[in-house]
């Protein structure tokens, strides 16, 4: 059981947010304007490679956090948490920062219980504390991790390039079934199929679509999706992010090159 557990916990995805009530948005676009949010953007896509601006950004989103106490601002608070929580490679200290991350999002719900980005980046960051945690507390995290997936799906489907359509249907294929959890494959092939319609070129969406399409038999719309990833240009920032999808595309060719040449 360990091993599904760690197989779907290590592939998490990225997000970015939208508001679902008009005071909400008004607030957002008022305290987040165009130009803070592309800093925002520039720090959590370049964080892998320019972690002293990530911290910057942190630091200044945190004071508008504070001096706000606007959820749209915590919940992009607890995304350029989770981001820092990532590439942190002393395990004790990553195991604390998802803990933030999640807490951040707790502070933006307890304002706005609809806040799409604090929904989404607790649930994701949830998962990866299960993961650094062991087995007990995965069990104990996903049918939470479902709930609040099916409400990022509820408010706002296309949030994070179909953020929740990807995890759910990520952990719908990687857990166990009935009766140890409640995996499925049919649910999994209906939220990566979604997520595949509203974003076709979203690498994440391919691969996690494309591995699950092998394992049910359809090993050439498989790889078709496979080289599809392969070649896709990867900027130099965007590597750390990519490449374990990447690698699930390569596995999908060399096994299904393997087949083909038996």
């Amino acid at each position: 059981m360990l091993r599904w557990q760690v197989n779907f916990l290590k592939y998490s995805v990225f997000a970015f947010i939208s508001i679902s009530h008009p005071v909400f948005a008004r607030a957002a676009t008022e305290i987040l304007p165009d130009e803070y949010k592309q800093k925002i953007d520039i720090a959590v896509i370049r964080h892998a490679v320019d972690r002293p601006s990530l911290l910057a950004t942190i630091s200044w989103i945190a004071q508008l956090a504070q001096s706000t106490q606007d959820a749209t601002v915590m919940a992009e608070l607890a995304r350029l948490e989770y981001a820092n929580a990532e590439v942190e490679t002393e395990k004790s200290k990553r195991i604390e920062l998802y803990k933030i991350c999640i807490d951040t999002a707790d502070k933006a719900l307890a304002v706005n219980p609809d806040e799409v980005g604090a929904l989404y980046w607790k649930a994701i960051a949830m998962g990866k504390l299960s993961e650094e945690t062991g087995i007990l507390n995965a069990l104990r995290m996903t049918r939470a991790m479902e709930r609040l997936f099916l409400r990022v799906i509820a408010l706002d489907e296309n949030y994070g390039h179909a953020g929740g359509h990807k995890a759910l249907g990520r952990m719908y294929y990687k857990l166990p079934g009935f009766p140890i959890s409640f995996g499925s494959k049919e649910k999994a092939l209906f939220h990566l199929k979604r997520a595949y319609e509203l974003y076709p070129n979203d690498i994440i969406v391919r691969s996690f679509y494309a591995e699950l399409l092998f394992d049910m038999g359809q090993k050439h719309e498989a790889r078709k999706h496979a080289e599809f990833i392969l070649t896709m240009p990867i900027e130099k920032e965007n590597y750390f992010r990519y490449q374990r999808f990447i690698e699930i595309a390569r596995n999908i060719v060399k096994k299904d090159s393997f087949l083909t040449a038996r």
